[in-house]
């Protein structure tokens, strides 16, 4: 949201959360929103939909940085195993369905 507010994914594809995306994405019409992405790379621009999401592209961005083999090292010593797929997003149905917090 911080980002697409200053006007520097205009024109560009990007993700965010994916509880917050239909207000995000009304609010930021000029952005190329992708609902389906656990992280989105456009030019310098690189976004992800969420805190998982955020250390799946973590490890794409240290391989895209120096190499895989040292992004998996990282990745084992911090004890994660990463989605390397940046449209394999099983959480995109929540883009129309999340929790709330409503007491029965």
């Amino acid at each position: 949201n911080i980002l697409a507010t200053t006007g520097a994914l205009d024109g560009r594809k990007a993700t965010t959360n994916k509880v917050m995306y239909k207000v995000i994405s009304a609010n930021h019409p000029k952005v190329k929103w992708q609902p389906k992405a656990r992280w989105v790379v456009d030019g310098k621009f690189w976004t992800s939909s969420g805190v998982s999401a955020g250390l799946d592209m973590g490890h794409a961005f240290v391989a895209a940085l120096t190499n895989e083999k040292l992004a998996d090292c990282i990745a084992r010593d911090i004890e994660i195993i990463p989605n390397k797929d940046p449209s394999n997003d099983p959480f995109e149905v929540l883009v129309e369905k999340h929790c709330t917090s409503k007491k029965k």
